[in-house]
């Protein structure tokens, strides 16, 4: 019995392809190309949306392990009764919105050719989760892929299993993308301090208090290490230009939370970093 299965469809299939091409970008070091990807991830897999309910319920199904025929059957009742909960008019406008945002966004001939490792019980679980939904579904269809899904189910499992896709696994791909590119800017590679700042800045997502008490920090730091130099300064030329320095750096905004005063933040560190190591070294 041969079922059609439209991959395009498959929301888990389609997060695994968006995945490999963040990683296929930032191997290739094409930041843009990764931001845009990482963008249509974070558009359309929004936390209380119901491709983000389906998608949830997809990984799990993909993830779990059990180690009885008992407990197998009762994981296949509770999926299916939790797939029968998802909006199916909502979820289909939001897969069709997903799909014209890869197709105009990234532009990629090859986007769904992209091969995905266990293919095949990716197709059953889209499946059986569209199948269940609905009104009439088709029996031998459900009893064939049930049957497959009970034997996935037996298996030892290697997966990682993700709790939350909102921002774990995203947010760290966002760290890791941003790092590439002001590694390119700053150097060879970033001190712990500006670390620490990029990874506020991804992850205070909504709430930036936190990053802006942090540049807050950044700017004083500066500020005292700039009038540390001067007091040490023996350079007529140099301490021509520190009071300018100063004003420079008072007039940069903490109230900010976007890519320039991140990059603009990230300088007043590197500077602070260097002037400590000249008078360490001094």
């Amino acid at each position: 019995m041969k079922v059609k299965h439209n991959k395009k469809r498959n929301i888990g299939l389609l997060f695994a392809q968006l995945s490999q091409s963040v990683s296929e970008a930032m191997v290739e070091g094409d930041v843009k190309k990764a931001n845009n990807t990482l963008k249509v991830i974070k558009r359309h897999y929004t936390p209380g949306s119901e491709l983000f309910k389906e998608f949830r319920l997809f990984r799990a199904i993909m993830v779990t392990s059990v180690p009885s025929d008992t407990l197998a059957a009762s994981i296949i009742s509770e999926a299916k009764s939790a797939s029968r909960k998802i909006n199916a008019k909502a979820l289909t406008q939001q897969k069709s919105a997903l799909i014209k945002d890869i197709n105009y966004n990234l532009s990629e001939s090859d986007f769904y050719s992209r091969r995905v490792s266990d293919y095949k019980t990716f197709a059953t679980v889209q499946t059986l989760l569209s199948e269940w939904r609905r009104n009439a579904p088709d029996i031998s269809v459900v009893a064939k892929f049930e049957t497959e899904l009970h034997t996935h189910l037996l298996k030892e499992k290697k997966l990682k299993n993700i709790e939350e896709m909102k921002s774990s696994e995203v947010n760290n791909l966002v760290v890791d993308i941003m790092r590439k590119k002001l590694e390119e800017k700053f150097g060879a590679h970033l001190s712990g301090p500006q670390l620490s700042l990029l990874r506020e800045y991804v992850f205070s997502e909504d709430d930036k208090s936190a990053f802006i008490a942090q540049l807050t920090e950044v700017k004083n730091n500066t500020l005292i290490s700039i009038e540390q130099f001067e007091k040490s300064c023996t350079n007529e030329i140099i301490l021509g230009q520190i009071s300018n320095v100063k004003e420079a750096v008072h007039s940069l905004s903490t109230l900010k939370a976007d890519d320039e005063t991140l990059s603009r933040y990230m300088t007043l560190m590197k500077i602070t970093e260097e002037l400590k190591s000249g008078e360490d070294n001094g």
